[in-house]
């Protein structure tokens, strides 16, 4: 699959993204909904074994990370450990 893949993610104390990342690179959540939603980048995420594509849901600040096509918030994933 071709774009960069999230391997851990950074959240607060109420369980909100604040930074997301891989292998040589990290992004703030707004940083990577505006790169998702204007197609300049490609994300995905890996969830027992399986690629799952990471989109957007919401609007303007209330736009969120989720991975298609459950749509579940990436914020809700366990499985994606932290930075």
């Amino acid at each position: 699959m071709s774009g960069f893949e999230i391997t851990c993610v950074n959240k607060d104390q109420r369980g909100q993204i604040i930074r997301l990342g891989g292998v040589g690179w990290t992004l703030t959540p707004r940083e990577a909904v505006v790169k998702v939603i204007s197609q300049q980048l490609r994300l995905y995420v890996r969830v027992e074994n399986h690629l799952f594509d990471v989109g957007v849901r919401g609007e303007g600040f209330a736009a969120y990370l989720v991975i298609e096509p459950e749509g579940l918030a990436l914020a809700g994933v366990a499985e994606v450990p932290s930075c």
